[in-house]
Order: C-alpha cells, then sequence, then structure tokens
C-alpha cells in the first residue's frame, strides 16, 4: 500500500492551499491507496476526520508535524497536548511518543530552512523513522537523509510534504501490507515495513529509491520528480 505520509491542508495548516477533499482526489488519481494529514502543530482535523473517511471512501491517517527546539517532526500516536513550538525539546518529545506506543519521523532534517534535525537524527533516541524524500527538499539534503537513516537501521519514508495540489504524491511511502487505522501505521514504521517511493505524473506503483540510492535518485533527477525540486523548494518555507 503506498500512502503520501506529509502533508498541510488548508483547513489547519495557516500556510497551505490545499483543501483536504482536493488531496484526497488528487491521490485517487495517482492510485494512492490513502494519505497522512500532518498539519502544522496542529491535531485539529481530529474530530472531523472520520466524516472525512466516510464522505470520501479514502484512508486518511490523522497525525502532527510539531516544530521542536531541534527540528520537524511527524508524529503519529501522539494525543492533543500542551507545547509551545520552537521550545519543546526534541528529547522531551522522543519519550512522550514512547510512552503512547507512538511513531515519530524526523521531517526534511537536511532541508537548509531552519527546521531541520540535521545531524540530531544520527543519535536522537527514540526515533522511529526518517523522512528520507521529501518532495519540497533539494535531492542532495534527501540523499543525506537517506544515508544517515540507513547507516542507523531507522525506517526510511517518502512524502510529499504537500501545501498546493500538485505536489500530493511527489514522494511516498510504500508499506509492506495495508494499515487500516493510526496503530497498524504505527506498527509498519515501527517495524521498518517501508520504503520511499517515486510517483510520476501519472502514479502507478512508484519507483523504490532505498535502494542503490545514488543511480536511483540521480537518474530519476533527469526526469520530473527531483529536477523541479531543486527550483521549487523555495515556495516551500516550512
Amino acid at each position: 500500500m503506498i500512502l503520501d505520509t506529509h502533508l498541510h491542508t488548508k483547513e489547519h495548516s495557516p500556510d497551505s492551499f490545499l483543501p483536504v477533499r482536493d488531496a484526497v482526489e488528487r491521490a485517487r488519481e495517482l492510485g494512492l491507496g490513502g494519505l497522512c494529514v500532518t498539519d502544522h502543530d496542529s491535531w485539529d482535523i481530529l474530530p472531523e476526520a472520520e466524516a472525512l473517511r466516510r464522505e470520501c471512501h479514502f484512508p486518511l491517517f490523522v497525525g502532527i508535524e510539531i516544530l521542536t527546539a531541534e527540528g520537524d517532526f511527524v508524529v503519529f500516536g501522539v494525543g492533543p497536548f500542551d507545547y509551545e513550538p520552537r521550545r519543546l525539546r526534541a528529547a522531551d518529545l522522543m519519550e512522550r511518543v514512547r510512552e503512547s506506543g507512538g511513531a515519530a519521523v524526523a521531517a526534511h532534517p537536511y532541508r537548509d530552512n531552519g527546521r531541520g534535525a540535521g545531524k540530531l537524527i544520527k543519535t536522537l533516541p527514540g526515533l522511529t523513522g526518517v523522512e528520507c524524500f521529501n518532495g519540497s527538499t533539494k535531492h542532495e539534503a534527501n540523499l543525506q537523509a537517506l544515508r544517515d537513516a540507513r547507516a542507523r537501521g531507522l525506517a526510511c519514508l517518502g512524502a510529499s510534504d504537500a501545501h498546493l495540489v500538485e505536489r500530493v504524491g511527489r514522494f511516498a511511502t510504500r508499506f509492506d501490507g495495508e494499515p487500516r487505522n493510526e496503530r497498524d501505521l504505527i506498527q509498519l514504521i515501527r517495524a521498518g515495513a517501508c520504503e520511499p517511493v517515486a510517483l510520476g505524473d501519472a502514479g502507478g506503483q512508484g519507483v523504490p529509491l532505498s535502494s542503490n540510492m545514488g543511480e536511483t535518485a540521480y537518474v530519476l533527477a533527469e526526469t520530473w520528480t527531483l529536477s523541479q525540486i531543486s527550483g521549487e523548494a523555495q515556495h516551500n518555507p516550512y
């Protein structure tokens, strides 16, 4: 099952221009199996999530992108709690994730915008996975994230980080199984039963990115995927 594991909705992320229903429509066009809604420091979609699933007849998994003092983390399985963005320590978030039985993924760790955890992903206790391919991050930064995740044996994911409808599915994650809910999703991430993939404009099964990383990624750079990111990353500061 292929999911886009990181995107932001117009309804609940102030920097997004992507209505959640438009995201679902585009995901369906691409043949994605579902979407993870991970708004900036907001769980506000939670009360409407089940109704949206029924209305759209499409799997939606709710997480959150939390901005810690050290950078952004996409988190699943942690309920709402009070914190101040940029003041919460990453180590404290990892402890909360551990206590909740959740999963924490370092988002775009090497993006040069002051929101990536950078080299911390090499040592941070409790980190579950790394977003190795982010659709709004330059390819060199993505490849560094992949190298670090592989060296540490962390789960490797891909995601669009979409704020616009045309970016949905730019990268995605193929899971070894079909998660029915957030609990299933967390189990697959914690087991490392996933790999990042790149989708073309027409969607499909995706090209794996986690093996032969240099060759595969740079071949893709000659097509539609990574070649566009270098020029477009500046349009998504978050």
